[in-house]
This record gives C-alpha cells, sequence and structure tokens, in this order.
C-alpha cells in the first residue's frame, strides 16, 4: 500500500522489476525529480505487455480495460491497462491481476478484487 507519490512510484518500480540505477548524480536536482527520473520505461513496457497478452482474452479483463479506457475517451483496451497503473487504480489492479494469476480458472465476477475495481472504476 502507498500514500505518498514516492511510495506509489517505488511499487511501480517493484512491481515492473526496474532497473532503477540513478545516472545524474552529478546534476544538482530535487529529491522528488530526482524520484521521479527512476523510471525504467522498457521494463514498464515488458510488464504491461505480458499481463496484457495474459488476459486480453478473458471476458471480465476485457470490461475492466473497456471501462477504464474510457476514463480517456477511449475504446482501446491497451491504453485502459495503462490507466489500470495511474495512482488512483494501481493497488485494486494490483490485488486483481495477483487474485487473477493465483487460480485464472476460479477468476470470475464473484472475486472481491474484480468487483472492488470494476467499481472502484
Amino acid at each position: 500500500m502507498y500514500k505518498t507519490n514516492t511510495e506509489y512510484r517505488e511499487t511501480i518500480r517493484h512491481f515492473c522489476k526496474m532497473n532503477c540505477e540513478d545516472t545524474n548524480k552529478e546534476i544538482d536536482i530535487d529529491d522528488e525529480t530526482r524520484d521521479e527520473q527512476l523510471f525504467d520505461a522498457i521494463a514498464s513496457k515488458n510488464t504491461m505487455d505480458h499481463i496484457y497478452q495474459k488476459t486480453k482474452e478473458h471476458p471480465l479483463w476485457q470490461d475492466i480495460y473497456d471501462k477504464a479506457a474510457a476514463k480517456f475517451i477511449s475504446e482501446d483496451r491497451e491504453i485502459g491497462l495503462s490507466i489500470l497503473f495511474c495512482y488512483d487504480y494501481f493497488e485494486s489492479f494490483k490485488n486483481c491481476w495477483y487474485s487473477f494469476l493465483e487460480n485464472p480458472e476460479k477468476f470470475d465476477k464473484k472475486n472481491e478484487f474484480y468487483q472492488s475495481l470494476y467499481w472502484l472504476l
């Protein structure tokens, strides 16, 4: 669980297994900006691609992606997935994803994490 931007970014970095070497040590910048720059776009893309490939055919995930994409007036399910990585949704999304991974065959509309994410959107 995160309560600050810094904790959120650390959660995302851990989830995506990012390589976060600080290559700007000599640059004089504030801590918040330095933390924001510790982002591995390749690891993030690989993680989202992996998740999308595992879930894109599942009707419940399609519903989630559709609902999330609609937040940005879109029907693109991959955009929907990217929305789920936003601060307000990521914790619920992560719980739902882990529940799905634990037992994909029993992932249904009664799943508490699915319901929580669905109604949050």
